[in-house]
């Protein structure tokens, strides 16, 4: 049976468009039933687990703090929904650096349960830890299960596995997120977002002034050491817009909005 189109009716009868019905649901289905995706969750509720021991409760407030702008402690996170605590886990997991030894989460965990790790999990942590947080334009479904992309920093092109987010957004639309090599050919984390296309201007203008400023002191950093170690600043840029705007800015659709978080 042919996939519907996003603005095509919904198979399932319901009278409303497949993007507004049925669409969210099978990309969720798409990936639990992928054995990779399967094989990869594994991988990462390991990961989670590490990251959450006693041992590292005061280093979660500091990231806590940091990655929501100080707006949250470490307690405040029970008040976000099930989404909103992914996307800090995966920040805080991948790229915050730890007080103290300035390693993170993923460092630890490579260096503690990699003998312990399967040889495919080792190979998929080491790819995950080359991995940071940025900004892809979307271009178009080059199959049924590619999508091209554009990092919007560093004018990269890149094709993706395509698990949904091809269909919920439409070209020039934009996904922040984090590609992971631990596939072929590369897909987009579990806690990536869609952003309409309206938001590019304001975004590459915060995030730009912010690695110009670090440049000053820092004149050899490249845009990808820049995007792992300040990655918390997208949360900052998303989290003034909605606080700036004071009511839902995307209020249909699959696009994100931190309107929900600052209130």
């Amino acid at each position: 049976m042919t996939k519907p189109g996003r603005n095509d009716p919904c198979l399932c009868g319901s009278g409303k468009k497949y993007k507004n019905c049925c669409l969210k649901k099978d990309r969720a289905k798409r990936i639990r039933e992928s054995a990779w995706r399967r094989e990869e969750q594994v991988t990462l509720d390991k990961l989670i687990a590490f990251g959450q021991r006693p041992g590292f409760h005061d280093q979660l407030v500091v990231a806590s703090n940091l990655f929501w702008n100080g707006n949250y402690g470490l307690e405040g996170l029970n008040a976000l929904d099930r989404d909103e605590v992914g996307r800090f886990l995966d920040w805080y997991l991948h790229d915050y650096r730890l007080e103290g030894s300035k390693k993170r989460v993923i460092d630890l965990f490579s260096e503690e349960m990699g003998p312990r790790l399967l040889s495919g999990e080792r190979d998929r942590v080491k790819a995950w830890s080359h991995s940071y947080l940025s900004v892809y334009r979307i271009g178009a479904l080059e199959a049924l299960s590619s999508l091209a992309l554009v990092d919007v920093f560093q004018d990269v092109e890149v094709s993706v596995g395509d698990d949904g987010l091809g269909r919920l957004g439409l070209s020039g639309d934009l996904v922040l997120g984090r590609l992971l090599h631990s596939s072929v050919p590369p897909h987009l984390s579990w806690a990536a977002i869609l952003l309409p296309d309206k938001e590019e201007a304001g975004l590459m203008a915060f995030i730009s002034q912010a690695y110009k400023h670090c440049q000053e002191t820092q004149t050899q950093i490249t845009w990808s050491d820049f995007l792992s170690n300040y990655g918390y600043l997208f949360n900052h840029y998303l989290l003034r817009v909605a606080a700036e705007a004071g009511a839902v800015r995307h209020a249909r659709g699959a696009y994100y909005d931190a309107w929900g978080t600052v209130t």
